[in-house]
């Protein structure tokens, strides 16, 4: 089927049957976030989100290295289906592989009345938050703001914005064609890196088990402790729950989130408290400082993250996890904060009622998966090097 022909509203009622929903992190149904835009009116923006910044997630700088093509031909899609003629696809900064393959596939592509520019921002982590992406555009700083109003209703320059992941965009010319279909065999990428044999990108169907998920990436060597089925910014699952699907929908019910699909494995011999400290440091160090609640709140959970670590936490100080955690759960201009306040706080909590986590970690034991420079980031992010030249596409988040 030529997608060419399709008008705003067959496309429209295509992707609602076909079920896409947004591989940005949280799953929101793509034909409800298009119908918001486009029932504005105005002069609506497209924006393609390749600002990839989660840790462990290299999935949207794959699809832009490998199907920049889907990635355009997606935007085209979106823009005709809210009714704009502008579009824009942000990246970060060091992403210069991703820009050069999606700067050749719009090069390539029909005009058809939509003119499409790249445009770049910084390599913090922020910078990818959908609001802060339109603070850069308007030539300010990566700051999120509060919602409401949403974009659809009030984005770039007050104009109703359409902000949608890349990986979401590049789906949508294979739903529009048999939505029913689409649904019943519907795949997502995910980035499976921490203690597994293969770190890598795997493209695996909805609903499969987390351990074969795992399995997939060779498993890990010494058993699996527990996963972050969509990274840091999501709730663990124990090893005794890994039979949950990989379905947004069933991971939520578990307590957790498919996110990103950034699958962190954390290895059964793991020190659990030195995951919790380097989580809590992640946290802390990627606050864009902005509001009170969370630039305080990530240092005081980094704080007693440290103390818990080195066996010196006292009982006011795990007391404060209640009180910090709970005013973060509440607060904070965006989704840092409270998932600041709801992973940390959480893990905190539950590693004093683990019998055998309650010493300190052994040197042996300390490892450190969310800094900067640590094994399990650059082997995941070593996977891009064979996809672009001098590692090109594999800027540090």
């Amino acid at each position: 089927m030529r997608l060419e022909g399709m008008d705003a509203e067959e496309i429209l009622r295509r992707v609602t049957a076909a079920g896409l929903r947004g591989r940005g992190g949280g799953w929101f149904p793509t034909g409800r976030k298009w119908h918001a835009v486009r029932i504005e009116g105005g002069e609506p923006l497209v924006v393609a989100n390749g600002a990839e910044g989660e840790p462990g997630s290299i999935k949207d700088r794959f699809v832009m290295l490998t199907r920049p093509g889907d990635v355009v031909a997606g935007l085209r899609m979106a823009a005709r289906a809210v009714g704009a003629t502008e579009a824009v696809i942000f990246l970060k900064g060091s992403f210069d592989a991703p820009a050069a393959a999606l700067l050749s596939a719009v090069s390539q592509a029909p005009a058809d009345g939509l003119t499409v520019s790249i445009r770049r921002g910084d390599d913090s982590y922020v910078t990818g938050e959908e609001t802060a992406i339109l603070e850069v555009l308007e030539g300010r700083k990566p700051w999120p703001r509060p919602k409401p109003p949403y974009p659809a209703a009030v984005g770039f320059n007050g104009r109703p914005t359409l902000v949608q992941n890349v990986e979401t965009l590049a789906r949508v010319p294979e739903a529009l064609p048999d939505p029913e279909a689409f649904r019943r065999t519907e795949r997502t990428l995910v980035s499976i890196w921490g203690h597994v044999r293969t770190p890598g990108v795997y493209e695996v169907p909805l609903r499969t088990p987390l351990r074969s998920v795992v399995e997939q990436a060779g498993g890990a060597p010494d058993g699996i402790g527990m996963v972050f089925p969509g990274g840091p910014s999501t709730n663990p699952l124990e090893a005794d729950r890994l039979d949950t699907p990989l379905d947004p929908d069933a991971l939520r019910a578990a307590g957790s989130a498919l996110g990103t699909g950034a699958m962190l494995v954390i290895g059964a011999s793991a020190s659990r408290h030195a995951v919790v400290q380097s989580l809590a440091a992640f946290f802390e160090r990627e606050s864009c400082r902005q509001c009170p609640p969370c630039t305080i709140g990530t240092a005081s959970l980094a704080r007693i993250a440290r103390l818990e670590a080195k066996g010196q936490a006292k009982a006011r100080d795990r007391a404060d996890v209640k009180d910090v955690a709970g005013f973060m759960a509440d607060h904070g201009y965006c989704a840092h904060c409270r998932t600041a306040a709801q992973v940390v706080g959480g893990l905190l909590r539950s590693n004093r009622e683990r019998p055998d986590d309650r010493s300190p970690p052994r040197a042996r034991d300390a490892f450190d998966p969310l800094g900067p420079g640590s094994p399990e980031r650059a082997a995941i992010e070593a996977v891009l090097q064979a996809l672009s030249p001098a590692g090109a596409a594999s800027g540090r988040k």
